[in-house]
């Protein structure tokens, strides 16, 4: 390992330009951060120079690491890989980026032997949702009919005092078959920490700094389990969020969180004012928004532009139609009247984003789409039965992956990816980046690995014989995410995208790559979906109070509570978009409140008409 670097000479990588507030929070040493960072603010990016600059100077010296717990999966990768491309595989390694439930997976399964007596959990068992029709099927087989008043009345979270009769058949229901929810996870890793010191100091002894992402979306379980653990502990905290894009109530999200974490950590807030991501026109917006989500009494935050660039024409527009047929011909139509205006945008640049249903909106227009030359991809949804969703399979580290390992192949790839290639096989060989021979190992390992890939036969195939190669436990140990059904899930969903990618473009492999990857396609999603996103031109379709229908509800029993997380779910979706915003309805009204919102900042027009 080469020298640290002085904390004084140390620059951020990149060529990225700290401000004098992104500065303080990079190279905060002592204090507990809370930062307010809203839409377009870069706070990854900061997060990613900040764990830069701890590890490359020293701060953060070995064995201690940085543990970042972030709510989605995407969110995690998105942080790990910008960490490992900024300080290098060496250093990175000390970065632990994850998922809250990922992190109390690995908890528990590292310590199940210390769970109270009443639970015989083993380690090596499956995760995954209990949805809805698991939990009808399961009370109505098990239990003979017999229903929790609550349905999350199974996993109360401190599981030290043995429960009811009816929840202990449940948890033993549930280890005979070796399964459990994400929801027993938290509160057997919360039981875990509570009940054992040992436990508690192994993991503040390892963690030096703690990354909070997303803050906002943290569930009270979870903030127990933080509390629990660093609560009076020498590791230092850094939480991002932005309570004006907290859309997680429905999943337990507490909207206290910023509140609460500032009274038991003592942290210091710092809003982050930059938006480096919208034109002037939708900032304005956005901040015309803040200004109604802002509790009265407090003063709120004013976000400033970066860009010097003047907005287009025609940047926020509205209009309705008859029906959603409609509404698909003319952004269809729209969509190619920018494209050929602007030769630098793809159909990649443009996402439709709704409330709720996508898959619904989706066979209603995916055709009409096509009939204009364009594909649409509903990002949420499953790619098999039972299976993973098209967008988090992009991001998972397997199906990324196999999917570079591919791009390799064919010859289909760029420097960053054969870089990201090298990173991921180095994980599964052990192999050091940094040595010489490992290497070189490492590159006649994924040269090797192509040689099973037979792209005019099945994938399935392919794949197959891969994972045999690298090894199921193998895999398993390096992403624990995968230590149950999930990888297989994994595998088959990744199999069957890419095999109708192929089969679609009659073996035409790097058009098939592009498919599989939803490049030159137009994205569709739901607001939860697009969190994180960013995109040229942003749709807000289906726009009207039947799609609205929570908003409606709230309004009329007049729940300020359910009205202000409606109006964060419409703040997050308008604050994707960086050049055009338009909101379309194919039917009734326009959803109330949000909609004299739009018309009250005067910075909405109407649509042209387009022949």
């Amino acid at each position: 390992m080469s020298k640290y670097l002085s904390s004084d000479l140390w620059k951020p990588s990149n060529g990225f330009i700290a401000t004098e507030t992104e500065d303080k929070i990079i190279k905060e040493k002592y204090k507990n951060l809370s930062i307010l960072a809203g839409p377009g603010a870069g706070k990854t990016e900061i997060l990613a120079q900040r764990a830069n600059f701890l590890l490359q100077t020293g701060i953060c010296k070995a064995p201690q690491k940085i543990l970042a717990l972030s709510f989605k999966v995407d969110a995690a990768t998105n942080i790990n890989n910008r960490v490992t491309l900024r300080c290098g595989r060496e250093l990175s390694r000390r970065f632990i980026s994850s998922t809250f439930d990922a992190f109390f997976i690995s908890i528990v399964r590292r310590f199940s032997t210390l769970l109270p007596d009443w639970i015989q959990m083993p380690a090596n068992f499956d995760v995954y949702p209990f949805d809805k029709y698991w939990w009808d099927d399961y009370q109505r087989k098990e239990l003979g009919g017999q229903v929790f008043h609550c349905k999350k009345s199974y996993s109360p979270l401190d599981l030290s005092l043995e429960p009811n009769g009816a929840i202990v058949n449940f948890w033993d229901y549930c280890t005979v078959n070796k399964i459990a929810d994400y929801s027993m996870c938290c509160s057997m890793a919360f039981t875990i920490v509570k009940n054992y010191l040992q436990v508690r100091n192994l993991i503040l002894s390892t963690y030096k700094y703690l990354f909070l992402d997303e803050f906002q979306d943290m569930t009270n379980a979870q903030y127990s389990f933080v509390k629990t653990v660093f609560k009076g502990s020498d590791t230092i905290i850094t939480a991002v969020g932005d309570a004006n894009q907290m859309i997680m109530g429905w999943a337990g999200a507490n909207p206290k969180n910023f509140e609460n974490l500032k009274k038991d950590f003592n942290l210091e807030i710092i809003p982050l004012v930059i938006n480096h991501r919208s034109n002037s026109n939708i900032i304005g917006l956005v901040n015309y928004v803040i200004k109604d989500l802002t509790p009265k009494g407090e003063e709120p935050i004013v976000y400033q532009g970066t860009r010097t660039d003047s907005p287009p024409a025609l940047s926020i527009g509205i209009k309705k139609f008859d029906d959603v047929n409609r509404e698909s011909e003319y952004i269809s139509k729209f969509i190619n009247l920018i494209i050929s205006d602007n030769v630098y945008l793809t159909p990649s640049d443009f996402v439709l984003i709704l409330r709720q249903k996508s898959q619904d909106y989706f066979e209603l227009s995916n055709e009409i789409f096509q009939n204009n030359g364009l594909n649409l991809r509903n990002e949420d949804a499953l790619v098999v039965e039972d299976g993973v969703k098209i967008q988090d399979l992009m991001v998972e580290p397997l199906s990324v992956f196999l999917i570079l390992l591919i791009r390799y192949k064919v010859g289909y790839i760029n420097y960053m990816q054969e870089k990201e290639l090298e990173r991921l096989s180095s994980f599964f060989t052990g192999y050091d980046l940094s040595q010489d021979r490992d290497y070189k190992r490492l590159r006649e390992f994924i040269v090797n690995l192509t040689l099973f890939l037979d792209l005019s036969s099945s994938i399935e195939k392919s794949v197959n014989k891969i994972i045999e190669v690298i090894g199921d436990e193998r895999i398993k140990a390096v992403f624990p995410q995968y230590k149950s059904q999930y990888l297989t899930k994994v595998i088959k969903s990744f199999c069957t995208l890419f095999q109708n990618a192929l089969d679609k473009n009659l073996q035409i492999i790097e058009q098939a790559i592009n498919d599989y990857e939803g490049i030159n396609q137009v994205k569709l999603m739901t607001i939860h979906k697009s969190k994180g996103l960013e995109f040229d031109t942003v749709f807000f379709v289906d726009f009207h109070e039947d799609s609205w229908w929570g908003l409606c509800k709230a309004v009329q029993q007049c729940d300020s509570e359910k009205q202000r997380e409606e109006k964060n779910s419409f703040f997050v979706g308008i604050s994707r978009a960086k050049e055009r915003l338009f909101f379309t309805k194919s039917k009734g009204k326009w959803p109330p409140v949000i909609s004299e919102l739009l018309q009250g900042s005067d910075l909405v027009v109407d649509m042209p008409e387009i022949k």
